[in-house]
């Protein structure tokens, strides 16, 4: 390699300046997660959170400046810089509603759409384990 020429990016690794970040709001079995994912620029807008998870050569999605909340009752966040999560467990991901606010493809009525399934969901799983403990 001659001076001045860049190493190539490992397969499956992009370059920064190949991603855009997105604020995301992600559900698992036992935690929300808030963070930022990166997607890929080439990706038609609309499409962007489906071709990552759906890539078939990811099994984990990378998240950065992550907040952990356990969906069971009141409980302090857990802060991570960066945070890895196996895409089996995720439930669902939604762009959080900063992003759907700024960005005119997304509207206002899909971010309160996702934050109702979103307490819907919480509140379905509080009244399962409470089922259980009763």
């Amino acid at each position: 390699m001659t001076a001045g020429e860049s190493s190539p990016e490992p397969k499956g690794i992009q370059s920064k300046a190949a991603a855009i970040p997105m604020s995301v709001v992600i559900l698992t079995p036992d935690h929300e997660v808030h963070g930022i994912i990166y997607v890929s620029r080439s990706a038609k807008e609309e499409r962007r959170i489906s071709d990552l998870l759906n890539d078939p050569d990811k099994r984990f999605l990378a998240v950065t400046d992550a907040r952990l909340i356990h969906r069971e009752g009141p409980s302090t966040p857990r802060l991570y810089s960066f945070l890895q999560l196996q895409l089996s467990n995720i439930i669902m991901i939604h762009p959080a509603a900063q992003t759907l606010l700024r960005n005119t493809d997304y509207s206002r009525d899909e971010a309160l759409r996702f934050d109702g399934l979103r307490i819907k969901m919480n509140q379905a799983t509080s009244s399962a384990n409470s089922a259980e403990a009763g």
